[in-house]
C-alpha cells in the first residue's frame, strides 16, 4: 500500500493543478473540463477510463490495491506509466480530474 501512495498523491496533485488553472480563468481548461464532466464515463478515452476505475477501486479499498492492479492486468510500473501518460495530455488530464469529482 505504501507504494500506491505516490500514485494517489499524483492524482490529487493533478486534480489540484487543474482546479488552480480553472480558477485562474484558463478558458481552454474550462472547456475541456466542462466537456469531460458533461459526458458519461463511457465516452472517456480508454486509458482515462481505466485509470478512473482503478483510482475509484483503490479509494474504496486501499488495502486491496495490489488486487485491483492484478484484476486490471497492471503492475505498479504499468500504473505509473498510465498516470504519467494521462498527465502529459492536458485533455486527458482534465477528463481524469473531472471524472474523479
Amino acid at each position: 500500500m505504501n507504494r500506491m501512495l505516490p500514485f494517489i498523491a499524483a492524482a490529487i496533485a493533478l486534480a489540484a493543478c487543474r482546479k488552480a488553472d480553472r480558477e485562474a480563468g484558463n478558458p481552454a481548461q474550462d472547456t475541456a473540463q466542462s466537456a469531460a464532466a458533461a459526458s458519461p464515463a463511457a465516452s472517456l478515452p480508454p486509458d482515462v477510463a481505466l485509470a478512473v476505475e482503478i483510482a475509484r477501486a483503490v479509494q474504496a479499498n486501499p488495502s486491496a490495491a495490489d488486487s485491483v492492479l492484478a484484476a486490471h492486468r497492471l503492475s505498479r510500473a504499468g500504473l505509473d506509466s498510465l498516470v504519467y501518460a494521462i498527465a502529459a495530455d492536458s485533455t486527458k488530464a482534465a477528463a481524469y480530474s473531472a471524472a474523479l469529482r
